[in-house]
């Protein structure tokens, strides 16, 4: 990634981001209808071409989902996300969860939040059904999406936004390039959302300049290492220089040309560091190079 001047606002998805949603969806549609689907199974968010029927009884499939006890036992994604988060909110980045799921669950969403991701939102962002993550994101001013759906993130990179591509362990089929080439192969006409069909003549076949994919949320933060301070030096004089220092006399006619800390032996040179927070678990390396925000 080129580098760029500070950024202020994270937006970041919810489902398959910081939830096993679609792991939870998968349990419950295997134990409502007795079927025998994967999470590997689905390369599409279409799951009418996965598990059959229309696009309608999908949607009711999805809102029966949502009134299971299969979704208020969605775990939150263990992969350091939460230690990330944490992590950039320390530095004062604004982070804001932006969900396409609707307003009727949005109290079990909170709930959700609130529980394995305390305090780390500013605020709880609620995509409606006519209303693309794009659009909030322009409205609300964001700067960087960390999110799975190539919709959201073709729509939001093409608006200028720096999207990292969230794809766990390079697990999520329905964000790898081959899901490009296909759709643009099946269709000639844009087959994004609304936003995509008003920028794009036909669907996209690679990641943009501005999309980068990640398969941790490790890489995810090595992307915002910490800038170095500018206090990283200080030098200290010696106590016994000091007071020689100070009993030289003041009316002398000539004063002699002041000695430079880092030739005058009396000094002494510290570097402070400062360390944040680690994992018990994990390590990470934080990569210095040209690829960041801060």
């Amino acid at each position: 990634m080129h580098s760029k001047e500070a950024r202020k606002v994270i937006a970041v998805d919810l489902d398959q981001t910081l939830a096993h949603t679609l792991e939870s969806l998968v349990e419950w549609h295997n134990d409502t209808y007795g079927t025998d689907f994967s999470v590997a199974d689905f390369t599409t968010y279409e799951y009418w071409e996965i598990w059959g029927g229309t696009r309608e009884e999908s949607c009711m499939k999805i809102r029966d989902f949502y009134d299971s006890i299969h979704f208020d036992r969605i775990q939150p994604i263990q992969d350091f996300a939460l230690e990330a988060l944490k992590m950039l909110k320390r530095r004062h980045f604004t982070l804001v969860i932006i969900t396409s799921r609707q307003q009727f669950v949005a109290e079990k969403t909170k709930r959700f939040v609130d529980k394995h991701y305390p305090d780390l939102s500013d605020s709880e962002q609620l995509e409606y059904v006519s209303k693309p993550k794009s659009v909030i994101c322009q409205e609300i001013g964001v700067d960087v999406l960390i999110d799975d759906s190539l919709e959201h993130a073709f729509d939001c990179s093409a608006l200028g936004i720096d999207v990292l591509l969230y794809d766990r362990q390079g697990q999520y089929l329905w964000n790898h390039d081959d899901v490009l080439r296909k759709k643009h192969a099946q269709h000639s006409a844009p087959t994004l959302t609304s936003t995509s069909k008003r920028l794009y003549h036909q669907t996209p076949r690679e990641l943009s300049k501005n999309m980068h994919r990640m398969t941790s949320w490790k890489e995810i933060i090595a992307q915002f290492p910490k800038p170095s301070s500018p206090l990283r030096f200080c030098y200290i004089a010696n106590d016994s220089q000091q007071d020689e220092e100070d009993d030289e006399d003041e009316d002398e006619e000539e004063e002699e040309e002041p000695e430079h800390y880092f030739d005058n032996p009396h000094y002494y040179r510290f570097e402070t560091i400062e360390v944040e927070e680690m994992s018990e678990e994990e390590d990470y390396p934080l990569y210095r190079d040209s690829r960041v925000w801060v």
